[in-house]
């Protein structure tokens, strides 16, 4: 069953099964993030298992190892090609969430018409045009004014920049969904940094550091060095809130590689 991007977040699930197909493959991971992160919402015992279809079964087999584990999985599996239609309608839905890609065209046709068809698959349209984009807006930055969805769609369509980067800059340069911020990024080009305020700043460095160096995510997008910053910026803080502020020269001296 076809469904928009926009209208994901209601329809992730234990048990839901997404297919991505199209010739727009930016949006997978940017995908994947968003799914977990809303099943981390729900639940803490949350596990996310990139893989091929090919190894799929291995990691399946040790998964099963422990009989008490109750941790919902989800599997994010690229590269799906009609030789693997049979496994795909048998995946096991207890416990788990697939969000599926499509393979090279000529050898996934047939499986891109089916799972696009099936009642049990919600099957999401991923083009290079700006209906896709506008539709990732929505999902990720959703109820902003359509002017500043249109903005968005053009610094997509001017950008190489991983989208799952991107949307975490425009996330703090729209927080009080002004354009005025985003206007300033699109026009000057600038580091998304630089429009920040002190505070804001310390915040999104501290949140970065803490995923960096204890959920160990790639922050590299920030062009920060936030090794072992966590203590330095949560004082940072405490300071900017007292009567010794830290200005934001200082902290990116002591945040430079």
């Amino acid at each position: 069953m076809k469904l928009e991007f926009k209208n994901a977040p209601y329809n992730i699930k234990e048990g839901q099964t997404f297919f991505i197909y199209g010739n727009y493959r930016k949006t997978f991971g940017l995908f994947c993030g968003f799914v977990v992160r809303k099943l981390k919402e729900k639940q803490n015992n949350v596990r996310v298992v990139h893989c091929s279809m090919a190894e799929y079964d291995k990691v399946q087999s040790f998964s099963q190892c422990d009989l008490f584990e109750t941790k919902l999985t989800c599997y994010c599996i690229k590269g799906i090609e009609d030789k693997h239609l049979e496994k795909i309608k048998n995946l096991p839905r207890e416990h788990n969430v697939f969000i599926l890609e499509s393979g090279d065209y000529f050898k996934s046709k047939k499986a891109t018409n089916e799972l696009t068809n099936d009642p049990n698959i919600l099957a999401l349209a991923s083009f290079n045009n700006n209906m896709t984009f506008t539709s990732v807006c929505n999902m990720i930055l959703p109820k902003l004014p359509s002017v500043i969805y249109n903005e968005i769609v053009k610094i997509i369509n001017e950008t190489d920049e991983e989208l799952t980067s991107l949307f975490q800059k425009l996330s703090l340069l729209l927080e009080d969904n002004s354009l005025e911020n985003l206007n300033n990024y699109v026009k000057d080009k600038k580091s998304f940094l630089d429009d920040l305020e002190d505070i804001s700043f310390i915040r999104f460095s501290l949140q970065a550091a803490i995923k960096e160096n204890i959920f160990h995510q790639d922050q590299s997008y920030t062009k920060l060095n936030l090794k072992d910053k966590i203590h330095f910026l949560m004082d940072a803080e405490i300071k900017q809130k007292s009567d010794y502020p830290l200005n934001k020269n200082y902290l990116l001296k002591n945040l430079s590689f």
